[in-house]
């Protein structure tokens, strides 16, 4: 096959660390060629590159043969490159037709006006060519999600994009809608489109891909023929070595404990499927999984942040009838958000005052002046605890280091003495030294009697810190391991999902 692009010795520095380094990567007409390595590894600041929104500090960019520049987006598109991004670029507030041709409208050749007739027959042209049953005078807002991907591709088809990067396309879409879009992939390389394809699914890549280049560390590690390579071979290559967790924390027997949280068949509308499992009392449960694969809606759904749902949770025994974090709260339990900027803390107020939030009824009753002495004795007795530095009560959390702004997330929460909490990413963005010192609090708390689950992706410390994980997959619990037996490279393989060929 030919070759249509090829970067040589590509190179990008963002505030003096190397998101990529002499990236040298080909590309051959008609192939579907798949993107992989771990969050962070550097693919997409490649795409990035690719499509004009990032600059390369050093090397060069050919298309077919030649040299170029891709200055911007529009260049990118200028020259035949598409990307379809995991975040839709797509305006629900008009047609079908409309969004295929935005900033592309067909007009008259004689009147130069726009031609509305002929932007909607050009759609049903498009549409038609690929079997989509979606009428183009449709709302974009009544599409379903996988519909609205599959109409991405079409609008990128729609300006003549020979080149075509889709980011984790399947995102949302049903079993039905990925079926359709690899028969739409696979009808794109007969007719000689190109395309990368970036999944953390690796039976989406053995199932569409022709080849797959490994990236790790901002660094291209190698590039394997999918037909002639199986799942250990590219976990390795993604994680550089194969060995058993040297964990720190002794592993724990807690067969005799008795059950802090079940979960039963449970589901709401966020989740992709109905789940099962249960927590012992004092247990640290992992709970991991690429992106997409539902931690973070489980969290919510649990926590009763996601309306109504089918199924039991039952907190020791008895059976919550539980609607609203409110009610979730009364009943024991404690959830430490992901985004603790938009969901766990309120940056602009004091250190006293978020700590205090969700446990107003404390100081309720008391006069001003006992109601503000309450509350720094409050702050100061769980910072002190935490080692929130710097522990001043009234300081703006927006002053605050990530690490210090997650433990006052996490201390709003235990000043409620909750029984069991729910940590979605909870070191996430945050320095090792934090990181270190807020595992030290959950096993402390668990020494306490605390049950605590982690959603987390961060595989190494669940491996380090956890007594049971449990791995989702596209919202389905997919194994139970133990972190004392097990190595990453098994850990990430389940999660990804893959089969040896």
């Amino acid at each position: 096959m030919a070759e249509v692009l090829r970067l040589s010795n590509i190179g990008k520095v963002f505030g003096g660390i190397e998101a990529l380094k002499n990236i040298d990567f080909d590309l051959r007409e008609g192939e579907i060629h798949a993107l992989l390595g771990e969050n962070g590894a550097g693919k997409s600041t490649l795409v990035k590159i690719l499509t004009g929104v990032h600059q390369a500090d050093s090397g060069e960019i050919y298309l077919y043969g030649k040299k170029v520049k891709i200055a911007n987006p529009i260049e990118a598109r200028k020259k035949g490159i598409g990307v379809i991004y995991q975040e839709l670029s797509l305006i629900n507030s008009i047609t079908v037709g409309e969004n295929i041709f935005l900033g592309n409208e067909p007009v008259s050749p004689v009147f130069g006006k726009y031609d509305r007739k002929r932007m909607y027959e050009r759609s049903t042209e498009y549409l038609n060519q690929f079997g989509i049953d979606i009428d183009p005078k449709e709302l974009v807002s009544n599409l379903r999600m996988g519909q609205k991907r599959i109409l991405e591709i079409v609008k990128a088809l729609a300006l003549n994009a020979k080149i075509l990067l889709l980011d984790e396309p399947t995102t949302g879409m049903s079993n039905k809608e990925i079926d359709t879009l690899f028969d739409i992939m696979d009808s794109l390389r007969q007719k000689k489109v190109t395309m990368i394809y970036i999944s953390h699914y690796l039976d989406e890549v053995f199932r569409v891909c022709d080849r797959a280049t490994v990236f790790r560390n901002g660094r291209n590690i190698t590039t394997f023929d999918v037909g002639k390579t199986n799942t250990d071979e590219i976990v390795m290559a993604m994680i550089g070595k194969d060995v058993k967790q040297n964990r720190t924390v002794p592993v724990r027997n807690l067969s005799g404990k008795e059950t802090a949280l079940e979960v039963k068949d449970f589901r709401t509308s966020i989740m992709k499927s109905p789940v099962s499992f249960s927590v012992k009392k004092s247990e640290i449960l992992g709970i991991t999984g690429i992106i997409g694969a539902g931690k973070s809606e489980l969290a919510h759904s649990i926590f009763g942040a996601a309306g109504p749902h089918k199924g039991t949770i039952k907190i020791f025994g008895k059976e919550l009838d539980m609607h609203s974090p409110i009610e979730a709260k009364k009943y024991g339990l404690a959830f430490i958000p992901e985004d603790r900027k938009t969901e766990g803390l309120f940056l602009n107020d004091s250190i006293s005052d978020n700590i205090i939030r969700a446990n107003i009824r404390m100081i309720e009753g008391k006069n001003h002046l006992l109601k503000n002495k309450l509350k720094t004795k409050i702050t100061v007795d769980i910072g002190n605890k935490l080692e929130i530095h710097p522990l001043e009560p009234g300081m703006s959390v927006r002053n605050l280091s990530g690490g210090n702004q997650q433990k006052v997330v996490i201390a709003k929460w235990l000043v409620g003495n909750p029984s069991v909490l729910l940590m979605d990413e909870p070191t996430r963005g945050i320095d090792i030294g934090a990181k270190a010192e807020i595992y030290a609090h959950i096993r402390a708390m668990s020494i306490q009697g605390k049950t605590t689950v982690i959603m987390s992706s961060e595989y190494e410390e669940l491996l380090n810190e956890c007594d049971r994980i449990l791995v989702l997959r596209s919202g389905k619990i997919v194994g139970e391991l133990d972190p004392s037996k097990t190595s990453k490279s098994e850990l990430l393989a389940l999660s990804l999902g893959g089969k040896h060929k």
